[in-house]
């Protein structure tokens, strides 16, 4: 297997995954609550995979290889026989703040063989058509990118916390490097639906707010390669926003543990659909012609759903 590469996958029926974010605090603020309705919804859908959109343990990343918090954060929360599948994984900025290189590792994998964390890597979907003689004409594309190495604030003179840039080159070659390799990929996809999964916001009216850096330089290439969803975590809650001016549809799901930290006024032309200041996660599942977003809160009800169609 290429490093940072996952083998293509292929179906003969609707794809189900689950998405959250930010959640590792050890059973605590209704983790515990959001894993077990997760599990429920999972094996209601069948899901195949789930999602995290990063700052998997709190409050600074993991220690080690061998910090005991991977256990009590993850594999003994997540215990439901629905969610024993492969944990798509990307790092957040509390992920940075410890041992980065630890998430990466197969240490991790040999611990919980669920665990799948790169800095960036793709995954490809095949879909098919039952009703159509089972006809495969549908696919998907998702990129998993790395956001944090973009934002201006964890590099500032000022910042007095420690993030773990080992592995990375210098930072303007860092970014311009994964930049190149998502619209290398980008531009050879012919996939029915291009999803992007990354942690940091780029819309959003949460705590945290849009992300300049991304607005400038990771939007232009998603709206050039005609990116049909962005996904992410950071702000703690769930939301769905779609501008007039931009073909992009933004979901947040960071709502995996702790939460309520406030949603900012907006106006009409911020495009927001959707916003929930509480715990909980995104459920999406995909036919051949559509691709359904749901929203469940702490307690498993639905909350919101949208359905985006070719």
């Amino acid at each position: 297997m290429v490093a940072g590469k996952k083998p293509e996958i292929s179906a003969s029926r609707d794809l189900s995954f689950l998405v959250m974010g930010d959640w590792g605090r050890k059973g605590f603020y209704n983790q515990s609550m959001v894993a077990a309705q997760m599990g429920r919804v999972g094996e209601e859908l069948g899901t195949q995979f789930v999602i995290s959109t990063g700052d998997n343990f709190y409050d600074s990343g993991l220690t080690s290889v061998d910090d005991s918090a991977f256990s009590s954060s993850f594999t003994n929360v997540y215990t439901a026989p629905s969610l024993q599948t492969t944990w798509y994984t990307v790092l957040g900025n509390h992920d940075y703040l410890g041992d980065a290189l630890a998430q990466l590792s197969d240490e991790l994998v040999r611990r919980d063989s669920r665990w799948f964390c790169r800095r960036s890597f793709q995954l490809n979907y095949t879909l098919c058509d039952m009703s159509n003689a089972g006809t495969c004409n549908a696919t998907v594309d998702m990129f998993f990118f790395d956001t944090t190495p973009f934002i201006d604030e964890y590099w500032s003179p000022n910042e007095t916390r420690t993030f773990d840039w080992r592995g990375l080159a210098p930072r303007p070659e860092q970014l311009q490097s994964q930049l190149d390799e998502l619209a290398e990929g980008l531009s050879a996809s012919t996939a029915t639906w291009k999803i992007v999964i990354g942690h940091h916001t780029i819309r959003s009216i949460g705590h945290h707010g849009d992300s300049t850096e991304l607005i400038q330089k990771l939007l232009p290439l998603l709206e050039k390669y005609d990116v049909d969803v962005y996904i992410n975590g950071h702000d703690h809650n769930l939301q769905h926003i779609k501008r007039e001016d931009c073909p992009i549809h933004f979901f947040t799901s960071g709502a995996g543990s702790k939460a309520y930290s406030g949603l900012n006024p907006y106006t009409d032309e911020q495009g927001v659909k959707f916003a929930h200041d509480g715990q909980g996660f995104l459920a999406v599942t995909m036919k051949a012609g559509f691709m359904s977003f749901t929203f469940f809160d702490v307690l498993g009800d639905i909350i919101y759903s949208y359905t985006l169609q070719k």
